[in-house]
């Protein structure tokens, strides 16, 4: 698997970065979004979906578990920490979004990791606690095209 890392010194320049990200992954792609609370997965997302073009305001889906992004919808935001097994994700329909076109933002996505989903991107987020502004981006995917535009950044 291909990984990079990057380093932001802010919650505006991991805002900056996912644009950028964004701008350059703007076909339907699964992003797995992990880290611990407060890492800055939501604010990564916001500037990812801005990135892609999209003028929607971005919140996190904590309560709601998914939030459509777009007309008709491009990103599909889902916040699966509520959820408590496999059988919840699949009750609240998550196979439909997957044949939508559209890309995925899965933050705590350790119920979908079972599923083969292509094109992939996992991101983790973390922080040193002597640094609590900065965060590491850790980028990591299989998948030839995403490679080639992580090896740009």
């Amino acid at each position: 698997m291909f990984s990079v890392a990057v380093k932001t010194k802010s919650s505006q320049e991991t805002f900056a970065f996912a644009k950028r990200l964004g701008g350059k992954l703007n076909f339907p792609l699964v992003v797995f979004l992990h880290g611990s609370m407060g890492m800055g997965k939501t604010v990564f997302s916001k500037g990812f979906v801005e990135g892609l073009g999209l003028e929607d305001e971005v919140t996190s889906p904590t309560y709601t578990i998914v939030n459509e992004y777009g007309n008709p919808p491009r990103v599909f935001h889902f916040d699966l920490y509520r959820l408590r097994d496999e059988n919840e994700l699949y009750e609240m329909g998550f196979e439909d979004y997957l044949n939508q076109g559209a890309t995925l933002l899965l933050e705590w996505p350790a119920l979908a990791l079972d599923y083969l989903l292509e094109p992939r991107l996992e991101i983790t987020l973390s922080a040193d606690m002597n640094t609590p502004d900065e965060r590491e981006i850790m980028l990591a995917t299989n998948h030839p095209e995403i490679m080639h535009i992580l090896k740009k950044i």
